[in-house]
């Protein structure tokens, strides 16, 4: 395992870079208060001529049944996926001609470097990879408003950031420059090396709580194969989670229920699953 501090655009960057958010992850669920204090925290940055500002941690491995520039994100994507949809409305904002650049290249530089791959074909273009009701929202959010996923966190938080950088509290160039400035630890596992699972779990004490179903689905996957991950959530986890109207949490205390005879605490869900599955 090697930690390295770099500015996240640096991460991002790159012809071959692909992000993984592997399936064993939870849909993404930034809220839009949290969208407000990352775009304040770039206008603070940008007004109080601040160097750096240190965005968190990144936890990542290099895929090695993929390419080398396959990252396959353990923790971090909450970041890298905010970021993502917030370069992704400067650039839709430029093209509909409602905000201006200094620097005529601005849309080709954050397209090429870091949303899309225009060598590749057209339903493999996006470099970021989320998780299947996540793609879709993604997706369409290249293409018509008329087809946006307004359901969706993605959606909902691109849509903030839109709105954000359309009120010129700071110029595009400005923004652009902030983000830039993004400091991170990039930390990098070694498959066959590094425990995923155990370092996954020290590491999410921070940010966003993990409910006891994405410690659940966390431990089921994570240290599987590529294609046993892939293989369980589309036949169990998948429909858990839409049968249940992504209740999982609830659903998995009532099975243990069912089987252990007594009801777990809400709180240690995760915990007597563990303990019923080793035993």
């Amino acid at each position: 395992m090697n930690g390295t501090a770099k500015p996240l655009i640096k991460f991002l960057d790159g012809a071959d870079t692909r992000l993984i958010i592997p399936i064993y992850q939870r849909n993404y669920d930034w809220k839009t208060d949290n969208c407000k204090q990352l775009f304040n925290d770039l206008v603070s940055l940008t007004k109080h001529h601040r160097t750096t500002h240190f965005f968190g941690s990144i936890v990542e491995m290099s895929n090695q049944d993929g390419t080398s520039g396959e990252y396959i994100i353990i923790d971090g994507q909450q970041r890298i996926t905010t970021i993502y949809l917030l370069l992704l409305s400067m650039v839709k904002l430029l093209n509909e001609g409602k905000i201006t650049s200094v620097d005529p290249n601005l849309v080709k530089r954050i397209e090429n470097s870091y949303l899309v791959d225009e060598y590749e074909p057209e339903d493999q273009k996006i470099r970021l990879k989320p998780v299947k009701n996540d793609k879709a929202a993604l997706t369409r959010l290249f293409g018509d408003k008329r087809d946006y996923m307004y359901a969706s966190n993605i959606t909902t938080n691109y849509l903030y950031f839109y709105n954000r950088v359309i009120a010129k509290e700071i110029t595009v160039d400005q923004l652009f420059e902030a983000i830039r400035r993004l400091m991170v630890i990039d930390i990098s596992l070694k498959q066959g090396e590094d425990d995923a699972q155990l370092i996954f779990e020290s590491l999410n004490s921070t940010g966003l709580d993990l409910t006891e179903a994405d410690k659940i689905r966390n431990y089921v996957l994570m240290n599987q194969s590529i294609e046993l991950q892939r293989a369980y959530y589309e036949k169990y986890w998948n429909p858990i989670e839409k049968n249940t109207d992504y209740k999982v949490s609830e659903f998995v205390r009532n099975y243990l229920t069912f089987k252990l005879k007594r009801a777990p605490k809400f709180n240690s869900i995760y915990i007597e699953f563990k303990k019923y599955v080793e035993t």
